[in-house]
């Protein structure tokens, strides 16, 4: 305890941390319907902060001073969100998040550079790329089967003939092979058929 407040005496006060010009924008603002997340980087400079917005389809980045860098991915291409926060990041509240998505040529890495509160940001779009994910996946396991007529219902089985003697059912079947009208191969299918109900 000695050491600590003699360091502050030898060092003087601690300055006191300066919030930034740009405040956070941490909830949808009014008149963007759809937006789930959306935040202001926050540099030490407080020049070119990056402007970032989630939907549940897409994300949004935007970064520049002179010139603009405005992009957009599809939510459910986002693989992982990583945290990164340094030394003077983790003094002034703010981190970084790092973004991998996936493209048709690879993985790419976005980083959304000086966001208030972090942790929220890597959660809800954690989550949301999560959910379109699924969504994406049920829908390439989804077949529509377009154009075809509708299938008729099925017959029911033959109603079989109650009060019948099975007995009397074999001999006519005797009768109709000796006469010739029935084969060996029809008489035999038949005879089973007429024993299988026994």
């Amino acid at each position: 305890m000695v050491e600590v407040q003699q360091v502050q005496q030898a060092t003087g006060p601690l300055p006191p941390i300066m919030p930034s010009s740009a405040p956070p924008r941490q909830v949808p603002p009014a008149g963007e319907p759809g937006v789930l997340w959306s935040a202001v980087g926050q540099p030490l400079t407080g020049i070119g902060a990056g402007r970032y917005k989630l939907t549940a389809t897409m994300l949004y980045f935007e970064r520049g001073v002179l010139s603009t860098n405005a992009q957009q991915v599809p939510i459910a291409h986002v693989v992982d969100v990583d945290l990164r926060q340094s030394l003077t990041q983790k003094a002034r509240g703010v981190g970084s998040v790092v973004v991998k998505v996936q493209r048709t040529n690879g993985l790419e890495l976005v980083v959304l550079e000086d966001l208030p509160d972090p942790r929220a940001a890597v959660a809800v779009i954690n989550q949301t790329a999560q959910a379109a994910r699924l969504v994406e996946q049920q829908r390439m396991n989804t077949h529509h089967y377009a154009g075809l007529p509708p299938m008729a219902p099925a017959m029911p089985p033959a109603p079989v003939p109650t009060g019948v003697d099975p007995i009397a059912q074999l001999r006519q079947l005797g009768e109709l092979r000796d006469a010739g009208i029935l084969t060996e191969v029809e008489f035999t299918t038949k005879k089973a058929e007429i024993l299988s109900r026994l």
